[in-house]
């Protein structure tokens, strides 16, 4: 008999009084299972809930919306309660996101509206060369008044190559807002563009300077300007044609 008293005493379980969280915030309708007795029970609207237990016990709070955590319970899970349990929500992969309104520094209010944003190439060759033309600074030298860096970078040939990294870095911007107004079936189908000649019209339409000043511009404003460049380099492709069938008219004279 005491035998069978001390085992039962030794099994014995309390309540247990829980509140779940996520983030700091109360999670209702979250499953929680004593691992060792199956007993289950689900959190209510403030997060609350009630289970039996027992020091050494292990408690699994599990949902659709949470990660699947274990608790072990011990003493001090019955010496203040209700005994707080910290879950973390339960990510999802998405396949694509819509956004509605694009986030920029504009629309945060960090910079003016209609402020020209400079790219990182502009800016290195801003600091560079500054602003104005070199004239211009020769004079304020001569006052003790100017900078010199945009002569030491004007004679060690840094400005130079900080003005070609621009004319690169315009080419690459150009490129990528034509493959984001046309695919390259789009050029054949819409502007007449030979497929096996598209991507010398990436090229050349990168380089018209009508086009590298409408970054800014609109899909559509951008893509009546794209027909005006693809009618200039289909002529073009049609000259080479007409002067090989007049050789004598081109060819090289005495004094070429």
């Amino acid at each position: 008999m005491l035998v069978f008293c001390l085992h039962a005493t030794a099994q014995q379980r309390d309540t247990l009084h829980g509140h779940i969280s996520v983030a700091e915030a109360s999670a209702p309708g979250i499953f929680v299972i004593n691992k060792n007795t199956g007993a289950e029970v689900k959190t209510d609207a403030k997060g609350l809930f009630k289970i039996a237990a027992k020091n050494g016990d292990r408690i699994i709070a599990y949902s659709d919306k949470t990660v699947v955590r274990e608790f072990y319970i011990d003493a001090n899970a019955f010496k203040n309660q209700p005994y707080v349990l910290e879950v973390e929500p339960q990510g999802y992969e998405v396949e694509e996101v819509f956004v509605d309104h694009t986030i920029t520094a504009q629309s945060l209010g960090i910079v003016p509206k209609g402020q020209k944003q400079n790219t990182v190439a502009e800016r290195r060759l801003y600091t560079a060369a500054g602003d104005r033309p070199l004239w211009v600074y020769a004079l304020g030298l001569l006052a003790g008044s100017m900078p010199v860096d945009p002569f030491i970078n004007a004679i060690t040939g840094r400005t130079k190559m900080l003005k070609k990294e621009l004319a690169t870095e315009r080419r690459a911007l150009v490129l990528e807002k034509i493959n984001a107004v046309y695919t390259r079936t789009e050029l054949t189908t819409l502007l007449a563009i030979p497929a096996d000649k598209a991507d010398g019209f990436l090229y050349f339409a990168a380089e018209d300077a009508a086009l590298n000043s409408m970054l800014s511009e609109s899909d559509e404003r951008i893509r009546l300007e794209l027909a005006v460049v693809a009618n200039k380099y289909l002529l073009l492709q049609q000259e080479p044609t007409a002067v090989n069938q007049t050789p004598a008219q081109n060819a090289p004279t005495d004094e070429d």
